[in-house]
């Protein structure tokens, strides 16, 4: 056995044997070192991309399940899969949707944490989803009881350089408008920025910057931008004087 298959053989199974030894509860932490291995585990590597399942299932124990299934715990369950596409530079298709279901049949301090794509997934699978002791947090489906907000953020913009240093915005899923213009999300007093600069649109769960036609262009890492720029952590995008560093939060 390679000492990397070694490792990925002790992360899954010696630490929970420990725990069920232990007897302790699955932490949070726990499930997104799990959710993390297991998107990246399945992820598709073509020739010009990488793209990752959409479709998470995890499972708990009855008492984790009623100790963590909770508003906080939902949300950052789909803020830390958010980002782990843009952290691994890798696209995600469709909308995400992520499953939490109690059994009973798990040992203390164990869980189960599965992903695959919604293309993948049979028909009577995603029916059988609405059993009555499982939670499936779907953006598309954000209803009442659990009333999940309608945006997550997980990323930034820091002007870094400017007139406007230290203006800071984070956003996630919303469309976002950089310029002088005063409805604008991105608020600059840049007199060579122009009143609509440029917009940042969330695309297969990515970032994507967009000149809107203005006066003086716009530039990442010191590059003109004349097509849909893909926007990676680190990434500094220059309108006018100004400098916006983009990050994950």
């Amino acid at each position: 056995m390679s000492m990397g298959k070694l490792e990925s053989f002790l992360e899954k199974h010696i630490e929970g044997f420990f725990n069920r030894k232990l007897g302790s509860s699955v932490e949070q932490s726990e499930i997104m070192k799990q959710l993390e291995r297991e998107l990246l585990h399945r992820r598709k590597k073509g020739r010009t991309e990488t793209v990752v399942p959409n479709s998470f299932y995890i499972e708990l124990t009855e008492e984790d399940y009623q100790r963590l299934c909770v508003r906080r715990f939902l949300d950052d369950l789909y803020i830390q899969a958010e980002k782990l596409v843009i952290q691994n530079d890798c696209f995600m298709d469709e909308e995400l949707s992520i499953t939490v279901n109690s059994n009973s049949t798990l040992a203390r301090g164990t869980c189960v944490v599965a992903a695959q794509f919604t293309s993948d997934e049979p028909e009577e699978a995603r029916l059988s989803q609405v059993e009555c002791n499982t939670i499936i947090l779907d953006k598309s489906e954000f209803n009442p009881p659990l009333n999940l907000p309608t945006e997550y953020k997980t990323v930034s913009l820091l002007a870094v350089e400017g007139p406007d240093i230290d203006s800071y915005l984070e956003f996630g899923e919303k469309q976002i408008y950089i310029g002088r213009r005063v409805n604008n999300d991105f608020i600059l007093t840049d007199t060579n920025a122009s009143r609509l600069h440029a917009y940042i649109s969330y695309e297969r769960h990515r970032h994507i910057l967009y000149d809107a036609e203005s006066l003086n262009g716009t530039f990442v890492n010191g590059r003109r931008v004349v097509s849909p720029q893909l926007l990676r952590p680190g990434d500094e995008i220059t309108i006018g004087g100004t400098v916006l560093l983009y990050e994950v939060i």
